[in-house]
């Protein structure tokens, strides 16, 4: 397990360089133990920097713009996409050292073949990674998610051509 906590606490080209306007507000986040009510809050915080009424925001649907974006760029450009908010809170997180897996996969509530992106977010108390969705009202996945990879970064992707695939 200590491998794969490692693993994920690795940056890549697209989580490397976390936005540092939004880490200050992030680290305001009071809390005694870090828990799934933290990470409540901490995507709380992120999400508001993306929310419309509060900022221009620009929404993409295109999976390769979604996803081969930094974490930097995503936040300076308010870029709101599943890939692109899962790349902030793995860049987030992972500079707070918290591991933090990119999980690419589908939403298939309305179409079976919708792409989709997502977090799973270590948490050393329950010892396992929990899964977070940053673009769902609550946060939480349903059985509508179905997870396809886990990724360190994006690159990954390009790395294998899987992104030629979408």
């Amino acid at each position: 397990m200590d491998q794969i906590i490692e693993k994920y606490l690795q940056f890549g080209k697209y989580t490397g360089d976390c936005p540092q306007h939004l880490l200050k507000k992030v680290t305001k986040v009071q809390f005694s133990k870090f828990s799934e009510e933290v990470i409540c809050k901490i995507f709380k915080v992120i999400r508001r920097e993306f929310d419309p009424r509060l900022h221009q925001v620009k929404v993409i649907k295109n999976f390769a713009q979604s996803r081969f974006i930094s974490a930097n760029d995503v936040f300076k450009k308010r870029q709101f996409s599943c890939g692109s908010l899962a790349t902030v809170v793995a860049s987030i997180f992972r500079t707070l050292d918290i591991p933090t897996k990119l999980i690419d996969g589908k939403f298939i509530k309305d179409n079976p073949n919708m792409k989709h992106a997502w977090n799973e977010i270590y948490v050393s108390s329950k010892n396992e990674f929990i899964p977070f969705d940053i673009t769902k009202p609550n946060f939480r996945i349903s059985n509508y998610h179905i997870k396809e990879r886990e990724l360190v970064d994006w690159v990954e992707l390009e790395s294998f051509g899987h992104f030629n695939l979408f």
